[in-house]
């Protein structure tokens, strides 16, 4: 049976592969996404100051901005394309809680129409570290100004519409910052028997199922997908998470809770079809002290007609970036 678990895992592998792994930390976790809310996490620095704007003034070139509450600043621009806000900068064959960005490269701080980095906040002036300073002026019903100002002296001043956020609640809160990956664990179950690993390192990953597959060592192909190797993902209580890729791209996405309480969430590359389970997909939410455990079933789809008992799932283990 064990050269069917491996062709089963070698399609997994097909599947997933453009998904990527970071590293990985110690084989003693047995949670498979629970829902778990052990959580032991300082509340992030920004908290107070997180929000989400989008631009109400139609010939700006801003579509939005938004503040994270780990100190990390989004800015969509409009262009030609005219994409719209936390559309995926990169899709692929279906929904994947990490989305392949291959190809894609960007340079200064911009990814095609995303300007991102780190702020800090100083009174109403966020301080946008590679880019300028942000001011917000308040207004009623939401409605505010900001005060934009580049690195390069030009200054503009556009309208905007405050997001509404997820209510605060203890699960929520303690999602909603930066996290860095640090472990995977890959679980695959078929015909009675069992492949239950954690790989610390994204490296470590690849040369394992290359073996499993039977393949040949290849450090340039190896190297290749290093390239696209995810390090930080970010959740916002606006409903945005963003993944950060070792090639300096990255890619903007949305959320939203199924059900809190069991820890299942969903997720989309176009918010209008979060619900939708044929573009959208679900994940469970866990936390083991300060550790963020994802987990995702990986579809038994294709699998059926030469295994009997198959559940698979990955999970990503994370700790918060501070």
């Amino acid at each position: 049976m064990k050269k069917e678990v491996i062709k089963v895992l070698s399609l997994l592998f097909m599947a997933i592969m453009a998904v990527g792994v970071a590293s990985c930390g110690s084989d003693s976790d047995d949670d498979n996404g629970g829902g778990g809310n052990s959580g032991n996490l300082d509340t992030p620095k920004y908290e107070s100051a997180s929000a989400l704007f989008n631009i109400s003034d139609a010939d700006s070139k801003y579509e939005s901005v938004e503040f994270t509450a780990s100190g990390n600043y989004i800015i969509t621009t409009r262009n030609t394309s005219k994409a719209p806000h936390r559309i995926a900068a990169a899709r692929q064959f279906g929904p994947k809680f990490l989305p392949s960005v291959a190809g894609v490269t960007r340079s200064s701080g911009t990814y095609g129409n995303i300007i991102y980095g780190t702020y800090t906040k100083n009174g109403d002036t966020y301080v946008l570290d590679g880019f300028g300073t942000i001011v917000v002026n308040g207004g009623g019903s939401n409605a505010i100004s900001l005060d934009i100002t580049t690195n390069g002296g030009s200054k503009v001043t556009v309208g905007a519409q405050q997001e509404q956020q997820y209510t605060a609640s203890s699960k929520t809160n303690m999602l909603c910052r930066t996290w860095k990956f640090d472990k995977i664990r890959l679980y695959v179950k078929a015909n009675g028997q069992v492949l239950d690993q954690t790989y610390n390192s994204y490296r470590e990953f690849l040369i394992a199922l290359w073996k499993m597959e039977g393949e040949d060592f290849d450090e340039k192909e190896l190297q290749q997908e290093l390239v696209e190797e995810p390090q930080q993902v970010i959740f916002t209580k606006s409903g945005t998470y963003v993944v950060f890729y070792s090639g300096g791209t990255l890619a903007v996405s949305t959320w939203k809770w199924q059900d809190e309480a069991s820890g299942k969430a969903r997720y989309s590359w176009d918010y209008q079809y979060i619900d939708d389970p044929t573009m959208s997909g679900v994940i469970n939410i866990s936390f083991s002290g300060n550790q963020l455990v994802i987990t995702e079933y990986l579809d038994r789809e294709g699998y059926d007609e030469y295994t009997s008992g198959y559940e698979g799932y990955i999970q990503y283990f994370m700790s918060e970036v501070k």
